[in-house]
């Protein structure tokens, strides 16, 4: 009676198996560890014209990032330039048969704003805000959006979402759309123009900022945890109601709450942004090569970033290869820390999955 009891459900098994995997998973067996692993950067490349990669294994094996951020030395002179040289990026990936990146620009507008000798002009946050309604706003943004996407490019690291207080004003600029109620009304447009349009957008910097630099210092906000989620989280929290695709996360260091910066803390990235805010995309950091993160190692840096939540590394420079091979490491004596470095691999797939910029049938 139980041999036939375990043949009946061996048969389930094979008829009702308990588990399915999903079209990412399917992908990320295929990949290896290396390839894996290269999906949670986001990197500045060389050129404008044809894509070359950096960075090999001792094989001769080509390693190339997961993301692609282009500086305004990548643009070039015209859409055309500019849609070969992006051609020739998904060429190489392909021919490498490697996941097709995603193609990202720093495109807020006003000073910047990398696309300006290609595409339509793009007023600053602040320009938009005190001169155009929110349907012209979203107009202005549907149409940035659309020629991002005629480009080739499939993320857009805008709006910056954080609202203007006189403890970031002057960092901010007219980078941001102003005090809280345009900040979250406009970003909210902003959001909804680049994602109907197939645009990922990025709302950053969350939490904030504060006067001081992160591209040439340490940032330290001194509000009290009150005025923090006042002016801050509040607004965030409505903001994350129009969907972005990703968040990007700040180096300030909100003392009053978590004295790690915050692309560093699981406070700000686990307990605020995911668990009581509720998103689910993808975490990014900033820069880790910025001022604000220089008594620290990128390698560091990097595993601290992870480990709180961040799935989506960012560098400025061009190469990523060590700080990867140093998670890597890692990861072979920390099963958490393997655990968590799997989840964001698997996460940028599945946005990417999502977006259409990879089908499951590449690999």
């Amino acid at each position: 009676m139980k041999k036939v009891a375990l043949k009946f459900l061996a048969l389930l098994f094979i008829f009702f198996p308990l588990y399915s995997k999903t079209s990412a998973e399917k992908l990320f067996d295929n990949l290896s560890e290396i390839e894996k692993i290269s999906q949670i950067f986001l990197v500045n490349v060389e050129g404008n014209e044809i894509f070359h990669p950096v960075e090999f294994l001792e094989d001769g094996t080509a390693v190339v990032p997961g993301g692609i951020l282009l500086f305004s030395y990548n643009i070039g002179n015209s859409e055309e330039q500019l849609k070969n040289f992006i051609s020739s990026i998904n060429s190489f990936y392909k021919k490498n048969k490697s996941p097709l990146p995603f193609i990202s620009v720093d495109q807020e507008g006003g000073e910047v704003n990398r696309l300006k000798k290609i595409a339509s002009h793009l007023p600053s946050e602040k320009t938009i805000s005190e001169n155009y309604t929110l349907r012209e706003a979203k107009s202005i943004y549907s149409n940035q959006a659309m020629q991002m996407k005629k480009l080739g490019i499939t993320m857009n690291l805008a709006p910056v979402a954080e609202s203007e207080i006189e403890s970031n004003k002057l960092f901010l600029g007219t980078r941001t759309f102003g005090g809280v109620p345009k900040s979250v009304a406009y970003s909210m447009v902003c959001v909804t123009a680049y994602e109907e349009n197939g645009i990922a957008s990025v709302a950053k910097h969350f939490p904030g900022n504060a006067n001081s630099d992160p591209h040439t210092g340490s940032v330290e906000i001194t509000l009290s945890s009150s005025e923090v989620f006042k002016n801050f989280i509040f607004p965030f929290a409505l903001i994350l109601k129009s969907n972005p695709s990703c968040v990007l996360v700040s180096h300030a260091k909100i003392n009053s709450l978590d004295e790690n910066p915050a692309c560093m803390s699981s406070f700000w990235i686990k307990e605020i942004l995911q668990s009581r805010l509720g998103f689910v995309g993808l975490v990014l950091s900033d820069d880790i090569f910025m001022g604000a993160l220089s008594d620290l190692p990128p390698e560091q840096v990097a595993a601290n970033a992870i480990i709180s939540g961040v799935d989506v590394i960012m560098l400025s420079g061009k190469k990523f290869l060590s700080v990867a091979q140093s998670l890597l490491k890692l990861a072979e004596n920390d099963e958490v820390f393997a655990n968590r470095l799997y989840e964001a691999e698997k996460k940028v797939l599945d946005f990417k999955l999502k977006k259409g910029i990879i089908k499951i049938e590449e690999k």
